[in-house]
């Protein structure tokens, strides 16, 4: 019988859970404008949740880039734990406010 990954078998606990933390984030997790997530195959086929996150300007100045998505990721790994809890490899992608307005794409997170 295959392994199906708790986040695949239990999608819609998963999704609960997922949108309690991050909609919107908290106030200790600062400088999140957006947020939203898949779950799907990465490229190895391996079950990955993606996360594309949209930063102020602010949380994505250089000077505090490193801190700011840092803080992002311990957040989400450690309340929602991807991969001890729902056998998902977390993948994150940040953008900030002014990088997606200029590139005029669709809601990027």
């Amino acid at each position: 019988m295959p392994y199906l990954p708790r986040g695949v078998a239990q999608r819609t606990d998963l999704i609960k859970r997922v949108n309690a933390l991050t909609t919107p984030f908290p106030p200790e997790v600062p400088g999140v404008v957006n947020s939203r997530y898949i779950v799907d195959n990465d490229w190895s086929g391996d079950p990955a949740i993606f996360f594309w996150i949209t930063l102020s300007d602010e949380a994505a100045h250089p000077a505090v880039l490193s801190q700011t998505t840092r803080r992002i990721k311990n957040f989400i790994n450690q309340q929602l734990d991807p991969a001890g809890q729902w056998d998902l490899i977390p993948y994150y992608n940040f953008r900030s406010q002014s990088e997606q307005a200029k590139l005029k794409e669709e809601v990027f997170g």
